[in-house]
């Protein structure tokens, strides 16, 4: 089967073209095609379905949309299994070379890193592929899908955007500028304020001989973006306009910089008091503190630490901090993730991932770690450049993967308080504020539905401790059973006995994630977390010394080790808190 979304909706089986009635049951394989492959919660299908006000015969509708869908596909000679029923949702399942979007992203991604190995005739090639696929606006005949739909759409002609500015580089190597010029100037004017696209113009004029043209092309950049901006063009077009004036053809706009963030969170709540402080150390480190006297040539990087119990959401909150700064770091944004907490990865295979990222050639990475790190230093020395370290496991670990000079901001998250590594900053993630838990859970099970039972909200929040993952399972949870009463949910997460096993939905665990930090522990202080996990609270120094039935200071060197893991928190001096959540878990391990 072929499916088409980049244009109007279109599914092509083994005899033709796969008439696909009803606006509805239209709208529903649109609304799984842009998710192909992940389970859809039926709550996101009837926001997309009925984006106003959805009947209350809505869930029962979506099934018989499904069943129809089934039905259609099965008598163009399809599986049963591509359309599968899911605990929260659907799925439809699609190979890469089915659906058009996939097909669209592995060539365009294809394209990219054929250009970053300085090999322009493939990237032009897999770019125009890719290019090729599209046949108007992704879903045109199928306005009204959702917010949800519109973001995914929007998105996609970003994409298709930048694909078709890395073709014109590709071809402008390839010294293909008179066959550019047309298609060019249809670009400037779909997006008269694109520098990087006038900035091509610019060099397609002047590598075809026509130096005064060019130069007036930059004029008549220049004063659209003075009239509408206010200010005057960036480094890439007065670039373009020097190496006219200079007398020679300027070079082909430089590929993309690294943005390997992975996906933006979709449901961010909260922590704006540390998204506001990292902008502000960013700002400082990059340069742009607002000191006419900080070029931004010199400097060191900045390491800052985010670290925080399991679940509190220090990975998401850093995915989403890299794209809340990635103006303040032209250069580009690197992300790697160590699994420090279940099996930590290697610097050597660290390095190689990041120096590839960064369009090294993989023949030209050096075999072994230092000269990985050598390399990797050189190359992003004099940068503005945000690299991410998802998980780190501990100094020995992060040390080989820290640039020297240069304007970079390494933003490194950890359950450990990594006192082993000298950094710049110290950020100590704690639970989210009440209502930013409630509204966490509302992002994702539903406003009114959350609106409608304010006590019962209040209740699973406070069940769930306010922590990120433990909301998130319950979100997810409600939104797979639009039927299920909060009040109902909420009695049975206030049962310790039960707890943690309603924290739990496909691979999200509250339990397991815990698990993966007590494991990691050594043995002496996997049993003082269980021992203390039948303390009185909170905990202090006599507390554990007479718990653990050791010397007080031999107590206070294993309370200290389980701080720095986050696994204990100071109230004061002398006292120190475990979770609840947490002491259920030890608990558990004591049986």
């Amino acid at each position: 089967m072929q499916f088409k979304v980049l244009g109007p909706l279109e599914v092509v089986g083994e005899s033709g073209p796969v008439a696909i009635s009803g606006s509805r049951r239209r709208a529903l394989l649109a609304i799984l095609l842009f998710h192909a492959g992940r389970p859809v919660p039926l709550a996101r299908l009837v926001d997309g379905i009925w984006p106003d006000e959805p009947p209350a015969s809505a869930v029962y509708n979506i099934r018989t949309y499904v069943h129809g869908l089934r039905r259609i596909l099965a008598g163009a000679g399809d599986t049963p299994a591509r359309l599968a029923h899911e605990a929260t949702g659907y799925q439809l399942r699609v190979e890469p070379g089915e659906l058009d979007l996939l097909r669209f992203e592995q060539l365009a991604e294809d394209g990219r890193r054929a250009m970053r190995f300085d090999e322009p005739r493939q990237a032009a090639d897999r770019l125009s592929r890719a290019l090729g696929l599209w046949r108007g606006t992704p879903l045109e005949d199928l306005p009204g899908l959702g917010a949800t739909v519109t973001a995914t759409a929007t998105a996609l002609e970003e994409h298709r955007w930048a694909a078709a500015s890395a073709l014109v580089d590709a071809r402008l190597r390839l010294g293909q500028h008179g066959d550019l010029l047309p298609g060019l100037r249809q670009l400037v004017a779909e997006r008269p304020l694109d520098e990087r696209t006038q900035a091509q113009l610019v060099t397609a004029l002047a590598q075809a001989g026509r130096a005064a043209d060019a130069l007036e092309a930059y004029r008549a950049a220049r004063r659209l973006i003075v009239d509408e901006l206010g200010v005057e063009p960036g480094p890439t077009l007065q670039a373009a306009q020097q190496a006219v004036l200079a007398g020679g053809a300027p070079a082909a706009a430089p590929a993309h910089r690294p943005k390997g963030l992975p996906m933006k969170p979709p449901r961010f709540v909260g922590r704006e008091a540390v998204l506001g402080q990292l902008r502000s150390i960013a700002a400082s480190v990059a340069g742009a503190s607002g000191d006419p006297g900080d070029t931004g040539d010199t400097g060191h990087a900045t390491v800052v630490l985010v670290s925080g119990s399991p679940g509190v959401g220090k990975s998401t909150l850093a995915v989403a901090a890299g794209y809340h700064l990635t103006d303040l770091f032209p250069d580009g944004q690197l992300f790697a993730c160590l699994d420090g907490t279940t099996a930590p990865r290697t610097p050597a295979d660290l390095l190689g991932e990041l120096l590839m990222e960064l369009g090294t050639d993989p023949a030209a990475v050096p075999a072994g770690y230092r000269e990985r790190a050598a390399l990797f230093r050189c190359l992003v020395a004099g940068r503005r450049l945000l690299l991410v370290l998802d998980d780190a496991a501990g100094g020995a670990q992060l040390s080989p993967l820290l640039p020297g000079a240069g304007r970079c901001l390494v933003l490194v998250t950890s359950r450990s308080r990594l006192l082993d590594l000298e950094v710049g900053w110290r950020l100590n993630l704690g639970p989210l504020e009440h209502r930013d838990a409630v509204a966490l859970l509302a992002s994702t099970a539903g406003e009114q539905r959350v609106q409608a039972a304010p006590d019962a909200s209040d209740r699973i929040a406070a069940a769930c401790e306010e922590l990120p993952l433990a909301i998130r399972i319950v979100g997810a949870r409600l939104a797979g059973h639009p039927g299920m009463a909060l009040p109902h949910l909420a009695e049975r997460l206030e049962d310790e006995e039960r707890r943690l096993e309603e924290l739990a939905v496909g691979a999200m665990s509250v339990r397991r994630s815990i698990l993966d930090s007590y494991e990691a522990l050594d043995p002496e202080a996997r049993a003082a977390l269980r021992a203390l996990g039948t303390a009185d609270r909170p905990i202090t120094g006599t507390t554990a010394s007479d718990v653990l039935g050791v010397p007080s200071a031999q107590a206070d060197r294993v309370v200290e080790r389980l701080v720095q893991y986050n696994l204990l928190t100071p109230v004061d001096e002398e006292r120190y808190e475990m979770s609840d959540l947490l002491r259920l878990v030890a608990r558990e391990q004591s049986r």
